[in-house]
């Protein structure tokens, strides 16, 4: 193995961690038998993820990519794709591939105990700039004007910032209804969680009960109650949440590693401020597909910044 050093080439970098990993989880580098091998497998996923690491369009990327001899070289090619042939590898992909790459760049960035912090952001569907939007208010057409938002839940280690798990889904879906499905993928990782950390927006005993059958009976989740606000004194001092988990966590929360919890919060900026806050697929299954290759580029750049050799 060689050490990637300071003079690295930072893109060429990253093709050769996604082949890396796309070996570790036994993704072919051809698809078929009968492939004319211009380009593997492995370099298209790889300069998919390319294109969210540096925010580039498919259109900008192929561009560019005639300046890059190391990111060609790593990706065993000599010619530059088309975008149509990035576009129809990424519409092919299965559909479980992206969640075993996530899993597997996250597990090779967190330790053997994890606390994971889980919670929800939203990334925009239009490009409508601030000015626009404000000014469309002023006649009421905003809501046609401007799409509606993508959500995504991650789950992420709060030490190493790293995505374990993602789960996209319209605005019009509650978050309280994605964090077992978010659970379950982190799971399916083989990460080492030892603690789940939600706001209370996740507040519910059914989300403690399934989230412990999920994750373990040995895996600690810790949500602050929703304190209802009370209509008198008197009623305020008989208050009580209901549910086994829910009072336990009225009671200890504050002595638990829910102060964690926040990393969440800043592992969402991360990802906003380093590769953008919109996407820009008009089908369900794009989105999620873009969102999904925007949390692989986080990863890798954390292999990255952490000095990962390969």
């Amino acid at each position: 193995m060689n050490g990637l050093g300071t003079g690295r080439d930072e893109m060429a970098a990253v093709m050769l961690i996604v082949s890396l990993v796309l070996d570790e989880i036994g993704f072919p580098k051809y698809s078929s038998v009968k492939s004319k091998r211009t380009f593997s497998d492995h370099c298209k996923m790889g300069m998919l993820v390319l294109k969210e690491h540096l925010q580039r369009s498919y259109r900008d990327l192929c561009h560019i990519l005639g300046s890059m001899p190391g990111v060609m070289a790593a990706g065993e090619t000599d010619r530059i794709p088309d975008q149509s042939t990035l576009r129809k590898f990424s519409a092919r992909l299965p559909p479980d591939l992206l969640d075993r790459v996530i899993g597997e760049t996250a597990r090779l960035l967190c330790g053997p105990g994890v606390t994971g912090a889980f919670d929800a952001t939203g990334y925009s569907m239009s490009n409508a700039s601030r000015h626009y939007v404000k000014r469309v208010k002023q006649t009421g057409s905003e809501v046609t004007a401007v799409k509606n938002y993508a959500k995504s839940t991650f789950f992420g280690d709060t030490k190493s910032m790293a995505i374990i798990a993602c789960e996209v889904s319209g605005s019009n879906v509650a978050d309280v209804n994605l964090a077992i499905p978010v659970m379950k993928k982190a799971k399916a990782t083989g990460v080492n969680i030892t603690a789940a950390l939600g706001d209370k927006g996740y507040d519910s005993e059914r989300i403690h009960e399934e989230g412990r059958e999920v994750l373990g009976p040995d895996v600690a989740i810790w949500i602050p109650v929703r304190i209802a606000e009370p209509r008198s004194q008197k009623s305020a001092n008989k208050w009580a949440p209901g549910g086994r988990w829910r009072k336990v966590m009225y009671r200890t929360i504050d002595e638990s590693p829910y102060r964690y919890r926040a990393m969440i919060e800043t592992i969402n900026s991360m990802v906003k401020r380093k590769m953008g806050d919109t996407v820009y697929g008009k089908k369900t299954e794009t989105v999620e597909r873009e969102i999904k290759f925007t949390v692989i580029a986080h990863n890798v750049r954390l292999l990255l910044e952490s000095g990962w050799v390969i």
